[in-house]
């Protein structure tokens, strides 16, 4: 295809950039930091402009105050495509030169906080829905909002829990939701395939107190901590000389000790210590896996390190988030399929992989449909930090692209 064809054409026409801009606007004074804040106004927005665009909404309650959202479009038979997003951000933090919930736009950009991540990007999927809609009522498109994407993915297990897996569907004879799903994170327009997961483990140290003028009546789960650490760090430079996963998409998995609490005085042996740490995982990886594997390695750890009273000191682990990753067949349609509606958008894409997380592993595990991320703005050098900002361009472009791809997937699937 060498261009929108007419039909799709009418389709763009219909796509407004100071609408798009005004519906992202109203997003980000809905503020929705997380932690701190619920996403209850972010959601009514949302929900606001959904029906407006002719969807029905379907809210469930995930906390009080914090609804996953899930809007549905088209009256046609066939499988719909899913468009996913979050509608929480982080906190806006300090350096800011105005009021981070109160939108500006400056030389073309939008600033604010969520402008990026990732209210820019719903206001361009809203926006491309409706005009898909207006124009071929029969495309099924849907639109999944979760909560609490930012911290521990509660919206997002919320779902899953709640969704038949594609393994149900199929056993009872029905046809599959989807077709497929398009996040719509930042991803500077470029198409995303491959996306390392995120987990968060909890490993707690114990050993025994005592007076710090005899501590060899004691244990330090201190010292023991720093054992650990230490056999985390020696393990994150094992996988980082791995070959890379996927070459040119993903490396490999990497560690991060983020946090450490323990302790009750300079004057007492420490009897816990609790580390609280990231692994970013490979899309083949079990978190399950990881822990049990780590855990031991620092029990022989401790056990051969010559510390003052080791055997008296325990090792326990938690997976407190698992954040799947996914690997989408880079030369597979719905990949192709993205790179050639941007282009026919007015923008460029090319096929990648990302460094970051996002919920589209859940997604693509669960309902075992092809994922891929695209959106405007770039997660590494806008989102999460002061002046967070989109070009306006970027807005307009990802809703053209957006409705592309539903209207040329929705077509291969009727």
């Amino acid at each position: 295809m060498t261009g929108p064809s007419a039909a799709e054409n009418a389709v763009l026409a219909r796509l407004d950039l100071e609408s798009i801009v005004a519906d992202a606007a109203e997003l980000i004074r809905a503020r929705g930091e997380n932690p701190g804040e619920t996403e209850a106004a972010t959601v009514e927005v949302l929900a606001s402009l959904c029906e407006r665009a002719g969807a029905q909404v379907t809210l469930t309650e995930v906390a009080p105050g914090r609804h996953n959202l899930l809007a549905e479009i088209g009256d046609g038979n066939g499988p719909a495509l899913l468009f996913l997003g979050h509608s929480d951000v982080v906190p806006a933090g300090a350096g800011w030169l105005g009021d981070p919930f109160e939108p500006r736009l400056i030389d073309g950009q939008l600033i604010g906080r969520g402008a990026v991540d990732m209210k820019g990007g719903l206001a361009a999927v809203i926006a491309a829905m409706s005009a898909v809609h207006s124009e071929h009522p029969d495309v099924r498109l849907s639109l999944l909002c979760t909560v609490d994407e930012e911290d521990t993915a509660t919206g997002a297990l919320r779902y899953i829990a709640d969704a038949p897996t594609a393994r149900e569907v199929r056993s009872a004879g029905e046809p599959l939701p989807y077709t497929a799903c398009v996040v719509a994170e930042p991803t500077g327009l470029d198409t995303v395939v491959a996306c390392r997961g995120a987990t968060n483990f909890i490993i707690t140290l114990r050993g025994a107190a005592a007076h710090a003028g005899n501590p060899a009546d004691g244990a330090s789960a201190i010292a023991a901590a720093a054992i650990a650490v230490q056999t985390i760090e020696d393990d994150a430079r094992h996988i980082a000389q791995q070959a890379p996963a996927v070459p040119g998409l993903i490396g490999t998995g990497s560690w991060n000790v983020g946090m450490i609490a323990g302790g009750h005085g300079t004057s007492i042996v420490a009897e816990e210590c609790t580390l609280y740490v990231d692994r970013r995982v490979l899309p083949h990886e079990e978190p399950e896996e990881i822990l049990e594997d780590v855990l031991a390695r620092i029990r022989s750890a401790i056990e051969t390190s010559g510390m003052l009273n080791a055997e008296r000191i325990t090792v326990t682990g938690q997976l407190d988030m698992a954040m799947p990753g996914f690997l989408t067949p880079p030369d597979s349609p719905v990949p192709g399929t993205a790179v050639r509606a941007v282009a026919d958008a007015g923008g460029t894409s090319s096929i990648g992989g990302w460094s970051a997380a996002c919920e589209g592993g859940f997604i693509a595990r669960h309902h075992e449909i092809p994922v891929v991320i695209l959106g405007p703005g770039d997660v590494k050098t806008q989102a999460h930090q002061p002046e967070e900002r989109v070009q306006v361009s970027d807005l307009l472009i990802a809703a053209r692209a957006y409705a592309l791809i539903a209207l040329r997937l929705g077509e291969s699937s009727r």
